[in-house]
């Protein structure tokens, strides 16, 4: 049956819509998406659809099975929202005060909702299985690694992973894509200096642990300017700097915390360990004690050239060459989809959701931020496709 057939008889353009304004309506924060995967639950269970609930605590994994054996699919979307306050003066605005969807997770939820439906009502022509992970802690502590381990991708085994963001920097109707390095990886610094207190008239007789401070925040930044390839990326930023206690003292002890953000698994290690060494000879060479910590975050994302083309003909088919967008730069943000991108072939792609008559563009993250929602069923037609494409000829 044709998908857009589907769409019409089933009036999925207003059940999409309906599903988008109760999921935004009721936010739930990181790992606490307990009502979301219930009303997730009861969609599937409407349209007997085989899930399991409880991966990763509030993650849901839905499964459609094809008649004919083959590939198998995975499509993600992910549930939480953030900590903002709303202000966005909809009819459907979050009820939860402080907790709003503005990053967009509640139409992921809901294009994965429908596109589940619609390859549901096709199983019986597909060849293989598609998966549906609805994923918990995006924006916190990598839902996607806790649903790994939990083993989503196995039972049937994972070929191939497909996932989207809304970008509101695209008009509706417009897909972003980009192939290889697209998001980087995030590691988190804790630096603590330790040194010897001492009158701020007599600074011989301490050592300065805000100076030392000084000293390594620029020339770490050589590490980044003289080590990584100018056509390469990576990032240190320091944001918090705390030291000392009286205007006329010799500050004994300052701590700082940063960022290091890089595009492969590489660059990563050797930024993280040449900062380190900057570090702890700076503190050598000046008198004071490091201690230098460490704390991994997300991995880089890498698309599969292979699968994004399938994701970009498909594009193209759908919305229109001239409205495919092949993305020239990486962004130095980090995205969870990285762990499912390192374990299987992958393709994770922005789909526009800003409306073309409306002249301001509010960006993800921000109280104000909402969608057109006319994206979404695109979002579903181009999973849809990608899924069969998959699932018919591999990648």
């Amino acid at each position: 049956m044709d998908v857009d057939k589907i769409i019409k008889k089933y009036n999925l353009d207003k059940e999409i819509i309906e599903i988008r304004r109760h999921i935004h309506q009721n936010p739930e924060l990181s790992e606490m998406e307990y009502e979301t995967a219930k009303y997730i639950c009861k969609k599937l269970e409407e349209w007997n659809i085989e899930y399991i609930k409880g991966i990763a605590d509030t993650g849901v994994v839905a499964i459609v099975s094809g008649n004919q054996t083959g590939n198998t699919v995975a499509l993600r979307g992910d549930m939480d929202a953030l900590p903002i306050d709303e202000k966005t003066n909809l009819d459907f605005a979050s009820i939860s005060k402080g907790i709003m969807h503005a990053c967009g997770h509640d139409s992921h939820v809901s294009i994965l909702l429908i596109t589940a439906r619609i390859i549901n009502l096709l199983k019986d022509e597909l060849k293989g299985n598609v998966k549906f992970f609805f994923q918990p802690a995006e924006e916190t502590i990598g839902g996607s690694s806790r649903m790994i381990n939990d083993g989503c991708m196995e039972n049937p085994k994972v070929n191939y992973v497909l996932g989207l963001h809304v970008d509101p920097a695209y008009d509706t109707g417009m897909v972003g894509i980009r192939y290889g390095k697209m998001y980087a990886a995030s590691d988190m610094i804790d630096l603590n200096i330790k040194g010897k207190s001492a009158h701020g008239a007599h600074p011989n007789e301490g050592i300065d642990t805000i100076a030392i401070a000084a000293n390594i925040i620029n020339t770490v930044q050589t590490v980044i300017s003289r080590n990584v390839s100018p056509l390469n990326s990576a990032v240190c930023t320091f944001g918090m700097i705390k030291g000392g206690t009286v205007r006329n003292q010799i500050a004994d002890n300052t701590s700082l915390k940063g960022i290091i953000r890089t595009l492969d698994q590489e660059t990563r290690l050797s930024v993280r360990e040449k900062i380190r060494a900057i570090c702890e000879s700076i503190g050598e060479v000046m008198g004071a004690q490091i201690e230098f910590n460490v704390t991994e975050s997300y991995s880089p994302l890498i698309n599969n050239d292979v699968v994004t083309r399938v994701v970009e003909m498909n594009a193209k088919l759908i919305v229109g060459e001239k409205n495919v967008v092949l993305e020239e730069y990486p962004d130095l943000s980090c995205e969870d989809f990285s762990y499912f991108a390192m374990t299987k072939p992958a393709c994770y792609f922005h789909l526009g959701c800003h409306n073309p008559q409306n002249e301001t563009m509010v960006d993800l993250h921000h109280p104000q931020f909402t969608i057109d929602e006319n994206c979404m069923m695109l979002g579903v037609k181009l999973q849809v496709k990608n899924v069969i494409s998959l699932l018919n000829e591999g990648a």
